[in-house]
């Protein structure tokens, strides 16, 4: 049976809860049954040919060339294809809703074949909805779109299930190739039927219900918080992290994001509620912005009062990491190069959390560009101007080891990560003199960062665990294509994901998947359900849980 989920959006700050109800759901299945009862959509099967023409009755005549209708096995389709990028093929249907009809089942039988993203995530094969009114007025809201899996290569069912706004009176119906890079999509099937009363009233009640859910979960957050510390403190024992009494550490865990980019978050006390208690995970690498941190830097302007609030809802993620006995791993997620406002930031958030045995600091995210000399001691950087412009101010940087000596400066013993060049996946330079120094504190693990487009693993980073400690701070696969990177050189998640995970596993890698956000890929979760994705989040979810992978291919 198809349920209505409902997506709950929390505040940062403990306490400020607001519940957005989504009612729809896309569920793709294999073997669905049909959606029964009389079917709106006039010729859903294409069955029915237009006298003297090769073309389905009912709908309109789509992407001139681009749309036909076609047969296999007895039964008719249309069959969509993307010639060259960027083209939108569709075929469209307005379908009228009856008098008293308060919500739809919606069912689609498709296939693809080399679907490819375009120029954003948008651009692939999907279903649009739009209500309309007896003017032919647009209706809000409308459904969410249905997007069609690109790996469909057999006929696949997808069902969707909706509410009617008062106001509609029919819902235009478009199958399409939006704008893709290229594919194929096939459909030979399409319906729309009354919802029954026992869901519409389910998706009615639902935020009703949410709000109890939410009520629930906050409770357990504070429950969470007010709980005592029980973190050890770990340092690094040659190419081991230990507790004082020799114990070894195998830190694994989730990133959970947005703190990078809202000053408020996104559902953080939530998501390290999930990754701590329903996914195990015993880390949470934590990415932070300098900008908010202080209550200066990039638009929206945030004030002091946003930065103290900023500051407590870390301090309300080490407090729950602490109570779990986990780890927070506080990462400053700049680029290219350290600057002397990254000192300053580690200056002061050293002192704030100094020698607390839960946090760790990750000094720099992803250094690139720059030599090792420049990575390991500073200098000065200057950039390549863009777009034919002069070149921008060069500026001194205090290297990685500035970061390092601020830390300590403050007398701050947390063990310290430090990602490689290269957007941190290449560590070789450590083995090639360039390792950092730390004479006053628990040492220093080394970090990189792997997706499924990057190649070489022996040569770029697995050496350095023989003598050090090893953090996979980032690592993942997604469905949709990263635009930065040539299509055909990402591999498919589903052979990827387990011989990296093997790869983490075999070598005991210290590690910290990427990205317990729906909407920042790799994405674990597919909704704020905390869902996991089934390229990704469903095997870490279970790596977490203990399950063995076996890396059968390096690469």
């Amino acid at each position: 049976m198809i349920r209505t989920v409902f997506f709950a959006s929390w505040s940062s700050s403990i306490g400020r809860v607001a519940i957005a109800a989504v009612t729809a759901l896309v569920i793709p299945a294999l073997h669905a049954q049909d959606a029964g009862g009389t079917n709106f959509v006039a010729n859903g099967q294409f069955a029915t040919v237009a006298q003297g023409s090769a073309w389905p009755v009912g709908w309109d005549r789509g992407t001139e060339g681009l749309v036909s209708l076609e047969s296999e096995s007895g039964k008719n389709f249309v069959r969509l294809v993307s010639q060259q990028p960027g083209q939108f093929v569709q075929i469209a249907q307005n379908v009228p809703i009856p008098a008293g009809v308060k919500g739809l089942d919606g069912f689609v039988r498709f296939r693809t074949s080399g679907v490819k993203f375009g120029k954003s995530f948008q651009c692939d094969a999907r279903m649009l909805f739009e209500f309309v009114d007896g003017q032919g007025m647009p209706v809000k809201p409308s459904p969410p779109n249905a997007v069609f899996d690109s790996h469909a290569q057999n006929w696949t069912d997808l069902q969707k299930q909706f509410l009617v706004p008062e106001a509609a009176r029919q819902i235009k119906v478009t199958l399409c190739l939006n704008k893709a890079a290229s594919g194929t999509l096939d459909v030979s099937e399409v319906k729309l039927t009354a919802m029954n009363a026992a869901d519409v009233q389910a998706i009615v009640m639902a935020p009703v219900l949410m709000a109890k859910k939410q009520a629930d979960d906050q409770a357990e957050v504070k429950r969470m918080l007010a709980l005592p510390p029980k973190t050890a403190e770990i340092e690094v024992s040659g190419s081991k992290l230990v507790t004082a009494d020799g114990k070894t550490v195998w830190l694994q865990g989730v990133n959970v994001c947005s703190l990078e980019w809202s000053a408020k978050g996104e559902n953080i006390e939530q998501s390290v509620k999930v990754a701590l208690e329903d996914w195990k995970a015993n880390a949470i690498r934590l990415p932070v912005y300098d900008g908010f941190w202080f209550g200066h830097g990039k638009p929206p302007q945030v004030t002091s009062n946003d930065a103290e609030a900023y500051r407590k809802t870390v301090d309300d993620v080490v407090a729950m990491a602490a109570g779990q006995g986990a780890y927070v791993i506080l990462d400053l997620h700049r680029f290219h190069a350290p600057e002397e406002r990254d000192v300053a930031f580690w200056k002061d958030a050293a002192a704030r959390y100094k020698n607390n045995p839960a946090v760790l600091f990750d000094i720099f995210n992803e250094p690139g560009g720059i030599s090792w000399q420049v990575w390991r001691n500073g200098g000065e950087v200057q950039d390549k101007a863009k777009k034919g412009g002069p070149p921008p101010p060069p500026f001194q940087s205090p290297g990685m080891q500035g970061l390092v000596d601020a830390v300590r400066g403050v007398g701050a013993h947390n063990l310290i990560i430090a990602g490689g060049l290269g957007s941190a996946y290449d560590l070789m330079g450590v083995l090639q003199g360039f390792a950092l120094e730390d004479k006053t504190g628990n040492g220093i693990m080394y970090s990189t960062h792997f997706y499924n487009w990057q190649r070489n693993w022996e040569k770029h980073f697995l050496p350095v665990a023989d003598k050090y400690p090893l953090f996979v701070g980032e690592t993942g696969a997604d469905i949709k294509k990263m635009p930065f990177v040539p299509a055909k050189d990402q591999e498919d998640p589903y052979t990827w994901v387990p011989d990296a995970l093997g790869l983490i596993q075999k070598y005991k890698l210290n590690w910290t998947a990427f990205c317990l956000h729906p909407k920042s890929t790799p994405r674990l979760i597919s909704n704020w359900n905390y869902d996991p994705t089934p390229f990704w989040g469903v095997f870490v979810k279970r790596a977490l849980a203990g399950d063995q992978f076996q890396m059968k291919n390096m690469r």
